[in-house]
């Protein structure tokens, strides 16, 4: 591990901004504590903020210096927090109000990624779920519904995050209807995507570099909340890919991340399916960071400890323009 250079920050009161109000407030939470502890460690000057709701975080604003965001979901990654802070020009961590909203939006980045020729899974979005005014947007490569994705598919809501919502229909398992019921719990936008089988692979970017992919395998029949935060047995390795592999899966992660317009730091997620080929599943701008998170276990393969990381998150907001 190299040396960490913290002077620039001796000065400085960092902010973490954790908790909030979405669904993965507890997630949230941890991952702030983690932070704290950190940057505590470090010898520099913190302020854990746990925030409630939309008031409190505009009531407090005028009194932040550096800001950490360790808000995850709505509050924290759909650009809410973000247009705050811009407002007020106070440094923070991560990608700006623009960018968080519309990578928060499964469905819209799916529309920037086809449009780029990116390759992410074919999907039907469908607006005001669960009313009689329900519209449906196909992006498919051939009939325009969705009895054209395949056998199995995966019905997610729109804007939500650490897998809430999600169902994935197989044949003779399970029902669109019941899917979008579940997905609709947490959002009116839903997103109907075809089911790609194969090995969930993500791939850190922080600060311009893509880190080394980390492979996920869990016991469940996805990547679901428990095996995320709950279950002991999910597997993480360095993924083995072949150096064009590598190549590969870090050229679509940059270009998904780019495309957006994000920035700082962030995780770009994947299905590799049975033939090696890669597909964009979904973008994350205020990735986990707590004892079981992708992030650190990719830094780490790079030589980057968790002081090291959160140094590094920090450094980018220092120079955000």
């Amino acid at each position: 591990m190299t040396d960490i250079d913290t002077s620039k920050f001796k000065d400085r009161e960092i902010s973490v901004l954790m908790g909030g109000w979405s669904t993965e407030r507890e997630i949230s939470l941890k991952t702030g504590r983690a932070v704290v502890d950190s940057v505590k460690s470090m010898g520099l000057s913190v302020r854990s903020v746990d925030l409630s709701s939309p008031e409190q975080a505009i009531k407090l604003v005028d009194s932040l210096d550096l800001v950490f965001i360790a808000l995850h979901g709505r509050g924290g990654e759909d650009g809410f927090i973000q247009a705050i802070l811009e407002e007020k020009n106070i440094q923070f961590t991560g990608s700006n109000s623009k960018s968080c909203e519309l990578s928060m939006n499964k469905s819209e980045t799916k529309k920037i990624w086809r449009e780029l020729s990116l390759p992410t899974p074919d999907f039907v979005e469908i607006k005001n779920a669960g009313t009689t005014k329900t519209q449906t947007s196909p992006f498919l490569s051939s009939e325009q519904d969705v009895s054209a994705l395949e056998e199995s598919f995966v019905v997610k809501p729109a804007r939500e995050g650490s897998s809430f919502g999600v169902s994935i229909v197989h044949p003779g398992k399970g029902s669109l209807e019941n899917a979008m019921k579940e997905a609709l719990k947490y959002d009116d936008i839903l997103i109907v995507e075809a089911f790609i089988e194969g090995e969930e692979v993500t791939v850190p970017i922080l600060d311009g570099k893509t880190l080394t992919p980390i492979s996920i395998k869990p016991k469940n029949d996805f990547y679901d909340f428990d095996a995320k935060y709950v279950r002991n047995d999910t597997e993480y390795s360095q993924s083995e890919l072949s150096e064009e592999e590598l190549m590969t899966v870090k050229n679509f992660a940059w270009h998904a991340f780019s495309s957006l317009g994000c920035s700082g730091w962030g995780r770009v997620d994947f299905i590799q399916d049975k033939k090696r080929n890669f597909q964009l599943i979904e973008l994350n701008t205020v990735p986990g960071l707590t004892e079981t998170s992708l992030v650190p276990k990719s830094a780490i393969l790079e030589g980057i400890d968790f002081d090291g990381l959160i140094i590094r998150i920090l450094n980018t907001a220092c120079f955000k323009e």
